[in-house]
């Protein structure tokens, strides 16, 4: 009975970072005393990630579509093509769609979490605007190979870090690869803000150009910020163990839920967050140990096998580690999930289907781009497992087991 009682009424968030008591009314009181939090929180942002520019908007795929809408401008409006992984967020191709160009995939592998080094040989200077990489769940992509590509084809390369701030390749911090990066402060972002996201960049020209598209958005309604402020509440109340288990017995919330839709607002990023943003941000040596900690644990716990495999961070880096992908037999995980949800644990199938299969896309997609195969063996086999404070050594004990005895092992 103490088990049952333990798994219903202690559970693990799949996501997220503990903001406390002190974070909420800290924030809220900067934002009484006027503190221009927001120039602070940018010029913070670039030293820690070392660029010279940065620009805050409403969340991160507004991010990557004023991104996009930049380097279209710059580019003088020639390229429509931007090339995006077969498996990633779905709001990655709304963000390419609502900045009015065109899909296309490039094909990854589930072992990297990547590009196919092959797939990209597909790369057609002459009508690829920009190449998107996604370093999914916080695992650091091979930025330094994509990089090189994409300067000798001429493309453009956006570092969509949104899932990796305080990724390292070579010691340089994911989302400074490219011509233009971006970050993520949504709910589950190891820095939040409840919402939010920024691009970086060293690139006089880009920074202009996303300087005068970000003015030409509008500011946040004082209905937004009221509901930013009431989800920081509710954040910040319910993210613990302890507490969790009741937005999630609430279906009709959606948690968790992935939908592809290009109906999201373009606006400046609100100020009521800032303040929170930038304290999380000081924290992030700190989250980022705390997320290797885990997934350090995962690695000796888990009972790897044919059945379950890691995926391993490339050589020379750091993952963020906003969540810990891991690849279960296609017939066990349904199984293996339901088990780990049982015992109170928030693990995820993450994103519903590959990219070339979401219904809305099927027009734009080529024939080329709807056979690929990395991606659809990826969406059958990924399951990712929580990270953040919160997770205990006890949680992670626990799921070991429940994973050996859901695989059979």
């Amino acid at each position: 009975m103490r088990s049952i009682m333990h798994a219903r009424f202690r559970f693990v968030p799949p996501a997220g970072t503990p903001v406390n008591f002190t974070d909420v009314v800290g924030s809220i009181g900067a934002v009484f005393r006027g503190q221009d939090t927001v120039e602070r929180f940018k010029a913070d942002l670039c030293a820690k990630v070392g660029v010279r520019h940065c620009e805050l908007v409403s969340t991160g795929r507004a991010a990557l579509t004023v991104a996009l809408l930049a380097l279209k401008e710059v580019d003088g409006g020639k390229r429509k093509e931007v090339l995006i992984p077969s498996y990633t967020c779905f709001s990655v191709p709304s963000s390419v769609v609502k900045a009015g160009l065109q899909v296309r995939l490039a094909d990854v592998d589930p072992e990297t979490l990547d590009f196919l080094p092959e797939s990209l040989e597909r790369l057609d200077g002459e009508r690829v605007l920009a190449v998107v990489a996604t370093n999914l769940y916080g695992m650091p992509s091979n930025m330094e190979v994509w990089r090189r590509l994409t300067q000798e084809r001429g493309v453009y390369l956006i570092d969509d870090a949104a899932q990796c701030l305080g990724g390292l390749i070579g010691g340089r911090y994911s989302g400074t690869w490219g011509d233009i990066g971006l970050y993520s402060f949504d709910k589950g972002k190891n820095v939040t803000s409840i919402d939010g996201g920024a691009l970086v960049t060293d690139s006089d020209q880009i920074a202009a150009t996303v300087s005068a598209k970000v003015q030409e958005l509008r500011n946040s309604t004082v209905n937004e910020s009221v509901s930013h402020l009431v989800k920081l509440l509710v954040y910040a109340s319910f993210l613990h163990p302890r507490r969790y288990w009741i937005p999630n017995a609430l279906p009709f919330l959606g948690l968790g839920t992935t939908v592809y839709r290009t109906d999201y607002p373009l606006a400046r990023y609100d100020t009521w967050m800032a303040p929170l943003g930038h304290r999380l941000l000081t924290r992030l040596d700190v989250i980022g140990a705390r997320r290797r900690a885990a997934a350090d644990g995962y690695m000796k716990r888990l009972p790897w096998s044919a059945k379950l495999r890691s995926v391993q961070p490339r050589a020379g880096t750091v993952p963020a580690y906003l969540r810990f992908p891991v690849l279960v037999a296609p017939e066990l995980r349904s199984k293996v999930l339901e088990a780990l949800r049982h015992a109170g644990i928030g693990a995820t199938t993450s994103y519903p289907s590959a990219i070339q299969d979401i219904p809305q896309l099927q027009g734009v997609l080529t024939p080329e781009d709807r056979q690929l195969s990395g991606g659809r063996d990826l969406a059958q086999r990924i399951l990712t497992l929580p990270t953040h404070g919160y997770v205990t050594e006890s949680d992670q004990d626990r799921i070991a087991v429940v994973l050996a005895e859901a695989l059979g092992e």
